[in-house]
């Protein structure tokens, strides 16, 4: 590996799995502007009950949604970026998420409408690689 005054480069492979972090999560963001209505209504296909859950989720919740994927977003772009603030934004992220997906399937008695444990244990995981991949670049000294 190259240095240079801002560091160690780092590997091909992070660039790689960088620029995954910010597709994965701007579908992420763009999933939270679905379900608050900015593309029309996003419980137009839902049956009576379905949208009545949906129209009940708690606006802590839907906070919570909307700070872990922006900044998800934002911490995978200061990845991308090489930035040092990238790791803490990144646990925001992760706290956000896991607040959302605790919610889901602890709390609301509606993880089947969400699909199941898959996705919210999927959605957990990712933002949790993430932030091992992001303090693991600050350690090997990839990021400034």
């Amino acid at each position: 590996m190259a240095t240079n005054a801002s560091g160690t480069q780092p590997p091909s492979w992070f660039r790689i799995a960088a620029v995954i972090a910010v597709l994965w999560n701007a579908f992420g963001v763009l999933q939270y502007l679905i379900s608050v209505g900015l593309f029309g209504d996003p419980h137009a296909t839902l049956d009576p009950a379905q949208r009545a859950a949906a129209e009940a989720i708690p606006a802590h919740v839907i906070g919570a949604f909307a700070i872990g994927t922006f900044t998800g977003l934002i911490g995978s772009i200061g990845l991308l970026l090489r930035k040092k603030w990238g790791p803490p934004v990144l646990v925001v992220s992760l706290l956000g998420l896991a607040a959302l997906e605790g919610w889901i399937v602890f709390v609301s008695g509606l993880l089947e409408m969400f699909g199941g444990i898959a996705l919210p244990l999927t959605i957990t995981i990712v933002a949790a690689l993430l932030v091992w991949l992001a303090y693991y670049a600050r350690a090997r000294g990839w990021l400034r």
